[in-house]
């Protein structure tokens, strides 16, 4: 009896200890614009649509993912077809913005998706405190398997479209500084409404369209989020290991950063790239490893 006791035990505790490293395993991070998904372009046939989710269905669950944030997404069908292909990955939420015009869903679409326990997801425009203000973010509050919340943002800021003379350069910069404010700001609202739970850290990531490299000399998105408390994932990798925006061959311009992720709570660690076929999308996945400080 006392044999099979210890046995029992001894099964016990490696199941215990096997559960705590499953536990204690970084956390599969990924961000991703997939580029006008599907399709690849706006006006996109159907068997261009359907040839461009086969690929990214193929490289989303290579990837396998714990948390997904996908940019550039037509709607929250689109995302659920792609992120189906991954077990246990759900959809927690995908933004609906409009065009303010037409008042018609726009193409570009943020969705957020992971296998942890979700306690709250949104989104929400940005206010139009500038002008042609459009998109907004994408929130999710998902439970770590250690404890704590992770908080999560996908953002799609303002493009470069309309940048080419230096007051259109200006103006879009601004745009981007309003945007960030905004995240920045609604962060603290954030704190507020979950003040009675561990909040274990945040992620800001998506495609900023911009990059710290002095491309954008007008811009201050990066700066804001790091004087904000973020931490950039990309802050001591070489220019040449974090190109995330790869042009077509006929393109006048170069290769260059315009994703990141942003951290604060959690263990600081730098990003890295993906490998993909290239003809899914004109920007490059990047991903973290999330481990508790």
């Amino acid at each position: 009896m006392q044999k099979f006791t210890s046995l029992a035990l001894l099964a016990l505790t490696a199941l215990f200890l096997t559960e705590a490293i499953r536990a204690a395993e970084p956390l599969r991070f990924l961000v991703w614009n997939i580029e006008w998904f599907p399709g690849k372009r706006p006006t996109a046939s159907a068997a261009e649509a359907d040839a461009h989710m086969k690929e990214a269905q193929a490289a989303l669950k290579q990837i396998n993912p714990d948390i997904f944030v996908g940019v550039e997404i037509r709607d929250w069908a689109a995302f659920q077809e792609l992120t189906s292909v991954v077990p246990g990955l759900t959809v927690h939420a995908v933004s609906s913005f409009c065009d303010s015009e037409s008042g018609e869903l726009r193409p570009q679409q943020i969705g957020i998706a992971s296998k942890l326990v979700c306690r709250a997801a949104w989104w929400e425009n940005w206010v139009a405190n500038v002008p042609r203000m459009s998109r907004g973010f994408t929130f999710a509050a998902l439970e770590h398997p250690d404890g704590g919340l992770l908080m999560v943002y996908g953002n799609h800021l303002k493009s470069n479209s309309g940048s080419n003379t230096e007051e259109g350069a200006k103006d879009v910069a601004a745009m981007r500084a309003d945007q960030t404010r905004q995240l920045l700001a609604h962060r603290e609202q954030v704190k507020k409404a979950f003040v009675k739970q561990e909040i274990l850290g945040w992620i800001a990531c998506g495609d900023f369209n911009t990059n710290h490299d002095k491309q954008f000399p007008f811009c201050t998105v990066v700066k804001q989020m790091t004087e904000g408390g973020y931490f950039n994932t990309w802050a001591n990798t070489p220019k040449a290991k974090r190109l995330t925006w790869l042009p077509g061959p006929d393109s006048p311009f170069e290769a260059t950063t315009f994703d990141y992720i942003f951290t604060e709570g959690i263990a600081k660690t730098e990003a890295f790239t993906l490998k993909v076929p290239q003809d899914i999308s004109d920007h490059v996945p990047m991903a973290i490893r999330i481990t508790k400080p």
